[in-house]
């Protein structure tokens, strides 16, 4: 681990990520759980080293929806697609993250900076029903529902349904409307905003009724949950991709848990119920890495100690005590005695490639002890020794 010297508390000296970071385009900056405060405070003087000492012109944030960004960068025409006053409440939208104390800072360093931002989730409920209006009416305008009447006469009230939510879709209207809106993306008629961003909206849209509308039953929890972690997942990719395939001379910061950074999960033994869990989930990280492979560097944030809580005041959110097990990697760390570092998972693969292949224990993925070959996993390791909770503003 190299040693990442401080003053009052914060980490300084990036310059030593230098050799690790050449060349790439794309740095996922993970955080082992949501509510740790000093991840906040590191992660920002990272965010704007990068932004400053190495060219890094874009942030990309999880919890924010592909749309809210884009209308922030500039594309005013979507303004009747949001709610009222966005533009100068953007900020307060993101969630969990915004009510941090610890991210003022990094608030204000984002909104005073020439950047730009995108936004990986699809639709958002705050967002959606604006947007699900606003795309029946473009296809109600096009070619298509005017040449095909008596399939756009089913379509209708399905959206309307949707949009309204008062009663569940049958199987057969998720299905049709699925189906329908694919094949719009894929006979490629619907031409807006001079670009592919209506094709992305339509996506999106496709992806918000598989995850709060589907009528299909699971057969258990797990098959549930892996359904919509995938689903999630490859869509938030899709609009990382999206993004740099309109603004391909982006560097992008991903803002985002460690758990979707991650480039090959399946190499983790699930710690809480079926141990194969991983190996049925797909992640951001894997699908941004496949995509653009050496551009992207993957970071993991992990502690050995302290506290963890998100920065609410909220009956039921309370502080989590971040325990490193004597087999755990951060107990190992511990006796460093160095309050920050950084691994490069890939020199060590480079230099013992034997090593790629051991398995051990680590807390990266929400501050439970799981065993893996965790070198696969990430390409780096930012160690923060003791964590604090993200204290709210309020």
């Amino acid at each position: 681990m190299t040693e990442l010297k401080s003053e009052n508390g914060i980490p300084t000296d990036f310059k030593k990520l230098d050799q690790y970071i050449a060349n790439k385009e794309i740095i996922l900056l993970g955080e082992a759980a949501h509510g740790e405060g000093k991840t906040f405070e590191v992660k920002t003087q990272i965010v704007k080293y990068l932004v400053e000492e190495k060219g890094f012109n874009t942030i990309a944030m999880e919890g924010m929806d592909f749309l809210q960004m884009e209308f922030i960068n500039g594309r005013n025409v979507l303004k009747n697609n949001l709610p009222d006053n966005f533009e100068n409440e953007w900020y307060n939208f993101w969630n969990p993250w915004n009510p941090a104390k610890q991210l003022i800072s990094f608030e204000s360093f984002i909104k005073n900076s020439k950047i730009s931002f995108a936004g990986i989730e699809p639709y958002e409920n705050i967002t959606a029903m604006i947007n699900i209006s606003f795309i029946k009416n473009e296809l109600e305008k096009s070619n298509w529902a005017i040449l095909n009447k008596k399939e756009w006469l089913k379509l209708a009230p399905i959206f309307e349904k949707i949009n309204t939510n008062k009663s569940k879709l049958s199987i057969e209207e998720f299905d049709y409307i699925t189906l329908q809106l694919e094949n719009f993306i894929k006979e490629n008629e619907l031409i807006h905003f001079q670009d592919n961003f209506f094709t992305q909206m339509v996506e999106n849209l496709i992806t918000h009724v598989k995850m709060n509308f589907n009528p299909n039953t699971f057969s258990n929890e797990d098959e549930e949950t892996a359904y919509y972690v995938n689903t999630r997942d490859h869509q938030m990719a899709r609009n990382l991709i999206y993004f740099k395939e309109r603004n391909p001379k982006a560097k992008i910061i991903v803002w985002l848990a460690n758990f979707h950074g991650a480039t090959n999960l399946s190499e983790v033994t699930y710690a809480d119920g079926d141990p194969n869990m991983y190996s049925k989930l797909k992640v951001f990280g894997e699908h941004v890495k496949k995509k653009y492979s050496e551009k992207v560097y993957s970071i993991a944030t992990t502690s050995s100690k302290g506290f963890s809580k998100i920065p609410y005041n909220l009956k039921g959110i309370e502080e989590t005590k971040i325990i490193s097990p004597k087999e755990s990697l951060e107990f190992d760390l511990d006796k460093q005695k160095y309050n920050f570092g950084f691994i490069d998972f890939n020199e060590i693969n480079i230099n013992n490639p034997k090593k790629i292949e051991e398995k051990f224990n680590s807390i990266m993925l929400g501050h439970t002890n799981q065993n893996g070959k965790w070198l696969k996993v990430f390409d780096g390791l930012l160690y923060i020794k003791e964590n604090e909770i993200a204290i709210p503003r309020k």
